[in-house]
C-alpha cells in the first residue's frame, strides 16, 4: 500500500514595519512645540536685526564722555548700534570740562568724545579739531523735592505749572535769597514764609564748575541773573565772579553726580535742590510711570525763567567715530530711544518729547522763551577760575 503524499504551498504574513521614532506621538508633540518656539525666535531675531550678528563684523569704537554716557550704556542703544556693526566702549571722563583739562593728552586716543554742552565742545574742537555732530539737547534745570518747591512758591520765587510736577523759577529772585542786595545775611530754608525743616542756607547744590559743564553753565546763569540779565564782559567778569562766589561756597563745590544723587532713596537729605539736566529727570519719571503707572510727585522740576539749552557735541576724530555720529544723528530707532531717555531733538522734531510725554501719561512742561546767555568763553574761563579756584585749561580759547 502506497501512502498518498500532498505538497502544500508555504504561507507567509506581511508584517507592518515598526513606526519611525519621528512619527510617534510621544515625539511629535514636544518636537512640534520646540520647533514652534524656535521659529518664533528666528522671526524675532530677524525683526530685531540681530540674527546676523555672529556673522557680522563688529567695529569697536572708543569714546570719552561724562553724563551722556547714560545714552551709550543704555541696553537698547547698545543693541541698535550692535545691529549696525558698532560696539561703543565708553571711558567716563568724570566731567565734560575734564576732557579739555586733565585728559587733554589722551583725547586723540579716542574715536570720539562727547562733552555735555557747547562751551566745553568749543574748547575741545578749537584745540583738537574733529567733525562735530549735534544729536540732541537738554535744558539746564533744578530738581527739587516737593516741599522745597512749595516753600519757594509761597515766597513768590517759583510758580507751579498746571500739573504741579513742574515749576517756573524766578532765577533773579532765587539768587537774591542767598545773595541779598542789601548785604544782609542769606536766608535759610526754615526762615521762609512756608518753612522747611532744614537750617541750611538756600542754595541749589551744583557740580564743581571746574570739572562739570552743568556746574559751569549754572555759574554762568547765576552771573547773568546777578548782572541784570546781561552776560558779564571782559570789563566786569572778575567783579561779577567775586560777587557770586559766596553762593558757591555756602555748601562747597560738589562732584558731577548731583543729577544721580537726587534720585537716590536718601536724596532728600543729600541733594534736596540740585542742578541737573532735564533728560535725567524725564528719564526717571518715564521709568516710574512704566513701573508703577504714575510719576513720583515727591520730586519736581524747576525751570529757570532764563533758560539755558545745553547741546552735547559728538566730536569725531576717526571714520569710526563719524559713523557713530551719523547713526545717532540719523537712525530713527536711535532718535526714538533718545526721546525715551528724556532728550530733546532738533528743531525739525522740537515737539517730539512733549508728544512722547503725553503718550506715556506725563504732563508737558512749559519752558521760558527768555534765554540766559553765558559769558563768552574767555570771560567764562576767567570766572570759573575765580569761583572754583580751578587749574588752568591749557588750550587756546
Amino acid at each position: 500500500m502506497v501512502a498518498k503524499s500532498s505538497t502544500e504551498e508555504p504561507g507567509f504574513t506581511i508584517l507592518e514595519p515598526p513606526r519611525s521614532v519621528f512619527r510617534r506621538k510621544r515625539f511629535l508633540l514636544p518636537f512640534g512645540v520646540s520647533a514652534g518656539i524656535a521659529l518664533v525666535g528666528v522671526v524675532a531675531l530677524f525683526a530685531s536685526g540681530t540674527v546676523a550678528l555672529p556673522f557680522q563684523r563688529i567695529t569697536v569704537v572708543s569714546a570719552m564722555m561724562a553724563s551722556k554716557s547714560v545714552y551709550f550704556q543704555d541696553p537698547e542703544v547698545r543693541r541698535i548700534l550692535m545691529a549696525n556693526g558698532v560696539d561703543v566702549r565708553v571711558t567716563d571722563s568724570g566731567g565734560s570740562r575734564e576732557i579739555a583739562r586733565d585728559r587733554q593728552d589722551r583725547v586723540r586716543e579716542y574715536d570720539f568724545v562727547m562733552p555735555s554742552g557747547q562751551a566745553a565742545g568749543e574748547l575741545i574742537r578749537d584745540r583738537f579739531g574733529g567733525r562735530v555732530f549735534f544729536p540732541f539737547a537738554s535744558p539746564l534745570v533744578l530738581g527739587a523735592f516737593k516741599e522745597y518747591a512749595q516753600a519757594l512758591e509761597a515766597e513768590g520765587v517759583a510758580r507751579a505749572q498746571a500739573d504741579g510736577l513742574y515749576y517756573t523759577l524766578d532765577l533773579a529772585a532765587f539768587v537774591k535769597l542767598s545773595l541779598p542786595d542789601d548785604g544782609s545775611r542769606a536766608k535759610t530754608w526754615n526762615q521762609l514764609e512756608q518753612p522747611v525743616d532744614n537750617r541750611n542756607q538756600i542754595v541749589a547744590q551744583s557740580p564743581n564748575p571746574c570739572d562739570s559743564y552743568s556746574g559751569s553753565a549754572w555759574m554762568g546763569l547765576v552771573a547773568f541773573a546777578v548782572n541784570g540779565s546781561v552776560p558779564p564782559t571782559e570789563q566786569d567778569a572778575s567783579a561779577v565772579a567775586a560777587k557770586i562766589k559766596p553762593v558757591f561756597e555756602i555748601e562747597g563745590l560738589h562732584g558731577s553726580g548731583i543729577g544721580t544723587t537726587f534720585f537716590h532713596p536718601d536724596g532728600r537729605t543729600t541733594a534736596p535742590v540740585g542742578v541737573m539736566y532735564e533728560h535725567q529727570f524725564m528719564a526717571y519719571q518715564l521709568a516710574e510711570v512704566a513701573k508703577k503707572g504714575r510719576p513720583d510727585r515727591e520730586r519736581v522740576l524747576l525751570y529757570p525763567d532764563a533758560h539755558h539749552r545745553t547741546e552735547p557735541w559728538l566730536i569725531a576724530f576717526s571714520p569710526a567715530g563719524e559713523r557713530v555720529g551719523e547713526l545717532v544723528r540719523g537712525h530713527p530707532d536711535l532718535r526714538r530711544r533718545a526721546l525715551e531717555l528724556g532728550f530733546r531733538l532738533d528743531n525739525e522734531e522740537s515737539t517730539a518729547l512733549n508728544e512722547l510725554l503725553r503718550e506715556r501719561g506725563l504732563p508737558e512742561p512749559v519752558l521760558s522763551r527768555t534765554e540766559g546767555f553765558l559769558p563768552k568763553p574767555p570771560e567764562l574761563e576767567k570766572m570759573i577760575k575765580e569761583v572754583g579756584r580751578c587749574p588752568e585749561i591749557r588750550v587756546p580759547i
